[in-house]
């Protein structure tokens, strides 16, 4: 609001205009949630109302101020525009002007900071002077107090210009205005830091969330943030280019930090799937594995215990030659061998590799095999289960397996969906729900095609791929050298299934390349 005193020096023509000028400053700072951006705002407006043509502000943090904003027009016209400010932080106490009326709440209005009595508390610091051959003479500070009536920051208005470009004092009127400005600034850094704080909590949770993804299956650890950082330097390569059926699209920094999120917990529905599929390395497990080893190690005991019980029916007759017990014991040789051979084919096969018939038919031949236990009971060399386990033709995992490792997608869906999303991450749970999703609808779960998917989702699924192929620390499978996974996208581009204008950005462009976060969100 604009005072009485203020009101009676103004006529009501410029009255008018300085309450609309208020009003629109009032709206745009209220408008604006991004902090750095806000207290530049906040400094360009105050210099803009009093002809300044300096200014800066401090934000208070515990016993310090952070020097957070610094703006000089005639430097920047002299410098073009780099004034080599670096934010810093400076003590509070009342020896500087500004901690001074952080402390006091003082208003100050100088008319010449190099001539400041010795008998008041504070004094200028003339390293920016000296530094940038400047001269600080007129000052304005006045404190930023916020709804609870806390001191929060401080605004230091320096040199108002007269209109022929002249440093002269600021005015009385300065000071009431400035302070109507400062207490709506005020607000409005609250409000934005509130925010800083909610998404810095969010981002914590966001973080800490992966952290439990990671220690579930540590081989896949790290996936994640990768994919992050592909998808968004996809992303801003995007947003250069100039030509091809990308020219026109283009991503807000919002849309950014909606990819960021959306990578980061796109697989967060592992959460839900059982750790022994998860971390699964070969076909049967190795406690699986060891117990088929112990029964093929049985199998040889009985077949010896059967040979041995052949000699001793043998030796009851007389006149049984040593020939015949050589036969026998050449026997038991043979079927030692076919047996270590046969467990030998089964700790091959049971690499997750892909399976040709040949091995299929052999695994079918070694199924039919049986043996008679110590009870007397005929049994298979191996289960049901194990043979199936075995047969997988590519990779590792059974049908059943497979099929709920793909249900982490729907999981992943489910539980970004019950997450009360603000409206600039709304579209997170979609997002992060494609990524195993095809243009041909070949993809899973939902079989989605072209038409269905934004290129958000698009942009997920080729930075997705190209991880997991490359990935080095899989103890189910060798790494994809970059080539080879390059050429794999580009023939999955060409066949319909991943957007080609996409891949050949990335490709291009070399996304790969991309400097990663190691597993910070950022």
């Amino acid at each position: 609001m604009v005072n009485t005193a203020l009101s009676s020096s103004l006529n009501k023509r410029e009255l008018e205009s300085l309450v609309s000028r208020l009003n629109r400053i009032g709206i745009a700072l209220s408008s604006e949630h991004q902090l750095h951006r806000l207290l530049d705002l906040i400094v360009n407006e105050a210099r803009s109302f009093t002809n300044a043509d300096g200014g800066s502000l401090y934000v208070r943090e515990g016993d310090k101020l952070k020097f957070a904003v610094s703006q000089t027009q005639s430097l920047s016209n002299r410098n073009g525009n780099a004034e080599g400010f670096h934010a810093s932080y400076l003590p509070l106490t009342k020896e500087s002007i500004g901690g001074y009326v952080a402390i006091t709440g003082n208003i100050l209005n100088i008319k010449d900071a190099y001539k400041i009595s010795p008998h008041v508390e504070y004094r200028l610091n003339r390293d920016f002077d000296i530094k940038m051959a400047y001269r600080s003479k007129s000052m304005l500070v006045v404190p930023l107090r916020d709804h609870t009536d806390e001191i929060i920051g401080v605004l230091q208005l320096i040199n108002s210009l007269d209109e022929n470009g002249r440093t002269v004092p600021f005015k009385k009127e300065h000071e009431t205005l400035i302070h109507s400005v400062a207490s709506q600034a005020a607000v409005a850094i609250r409000n934005a830091q509130l925010i800083e704080n909610i998404q810095g909590v969010f981002r914590a949770l966001v973080r800490y969330s992966v952290k439990a993804i990671d220690a579930r299956s540590p081989s896949t650890a790290g996936h994640s943030g990768r994919v992050a950082d592909y998808s968004i330097a996809l992303m801003r390569a995007v947003n250069g280019t100039e030509d091809g059926p990308l020219a026109d699209t283009r991503f807000t920094a919002a849309e950014i930090e909606e990819m960021r999120i959306a990578s980061w917990l796109h697989d967060i529905g592992k959460i839900g799937v059982h750790e022994a599929i998860l971390e699964k390395t070969h076909k049967l497990t190795k406690e699986q594995l060891k117990i088929v080893e112990y029964r093929f190690e049985m199998i040889k005991t009985l077949e010896q215990s059967h040979i041995e019980q052949k000699k001793r029916q043998l030796m009851e007759n007389a006149g049984v030659s040593k020939k015949l017990f050589r036969k026998l014991d050449d026997e038991l040789r043979e079927k030692i061998r076919s047996i270590n051979a046969d467990f030998s084919f089964i700790k091959n096969i049971n690499k997750p590799e892909f399976v040709i018939n040949d091995k299929l038919s052999r695994l079918n031949l070694i199924a039919q095999k049986t043996y008679i236990d110590f009870s007397g009971k005929r049994c298979a060399y191996l289960t049901n289960d194990e043979v199936e386990t075995l047969s997988v033709l590519k990779g590792n995992l059974t049908d059943k397996e497979y099929y709920e490792m793909q249900g982490h997608v729907k999981k992943t869906l489910a539980i970004l969906e019950n997450i009360p999303f603000s409206k600039d991450l709304e579209n997170v749970p979609k997002i992060a729900a494609v990524h195993h999703e095809r243009l041909d609808g070949s993809g899973y779960p939902f079989k989605l095609k072209a038409a269905e998917i934004n290129t958000q989702g698009r942009i997920i699924a080729i930075c997705d791929i190209f991880d997991a192929l490359t990935a080095t620390d899989r103890p189910y499978k060798k790494a994809v050298s970059v080539q080879e996974t390059l050429d794999i996208l580009q023939r999955e581009a060409e066949e319909g299934r991943l957007d080609i204008g996409l891949v050949n950005i990335f490709i291009t462009h070399k996304i790969y390349e991309c400097e990663l976060s190691n597993g910070t969100l950022r």
